[in-house]
């Protein structure tokens, strides 16, 4: 925008003007927020890079009206860890084991992915009644217990909430669970999380 001095009044000082054209600057809509990336390591083989980036769009595409709340994410391939994926919150990285199926490395993305959001998301926290009623779990169950590892038994891990959850988002983002796993998702448990993800629930 192009600006003439005559087209201001004459006792209109410098310092005002500059204030008048700071605020015209100003008006503007705010920029959007930054979509979170996915920062692939190089321990990521090609294939195995093309398909997680293909499954994080596919993951965004459902949380997008969340991304404000949740930033960026880690890809690490590793060959042998205990389980067939983690994640660490403190330094947002998802580990992956390899070599793996496509259906099970993209299950392990997503269900690794919905922790990042648990974890780095304060306003998660609002869908986690709503799930655990959906799942009839009693209100008061811990939402993920003192010392839960990924070492724990199977059954032990199948009832903690918050991996039901994790689940629920592979159910969610990929259209079904493609791995079974021992950990119940009732369907109204997925709507619930397809609601907070929309911004349905606050």
């Amino acid at each position: 925008m192009s600006v003439r001095a005559a087209a201001f009044p004459a006792g209109l000082s410098k310092a005002v003007l500059i204030l008048a054209l700071v605020a015209l600057t100003m008006s503007g809509s705010a920029p959007p927020p930054r979509t979170p990336r996915l920062i692939v390591e190089e321990s990521v083989a090609d294939d195995f890079r093309a398909l997680a980036e293909e499954t994080w769009a596919e993951f965004l595409a459902v949380f997008r009206y969340r991304t404000d709340c949740f930033g960026d994410v880690r890809l690490r391939a590793v060959y042998d860890l205990d389980s067939r994926a983690a994640y660490d919150p403190t330094t947002a990285t998802v580990f992956v084991r390899v070599p793996g199926s496509p259906a099970l490395l993209r299950s392990a993305l997503v269900h690794e992915w919905a922790h990042h959001v648990e974890f780095q998301c304060p306003a998660q926290r609002t869908l986690r009644a709503p799930f655990m009623a959906a799942q009839g779990q009693p209100p008061e169950t811990p939402w993920r217990p003192a010392g839960a590892t990924a070492e724990m038994p199977n059954d032990e891990w199948a009832a903690i909430p918050s991996e039901q959850y994790a689940e629920a988002t592979v159910a969610l983002v990929l259209g079904r669970r493609q791995i079974p796993t021992k950990a119940h998702v009732a369907p109204e448990a997925v709507e619930v999380v397809r609601r907070w993800a929309a911004g349905e629930i606050r």
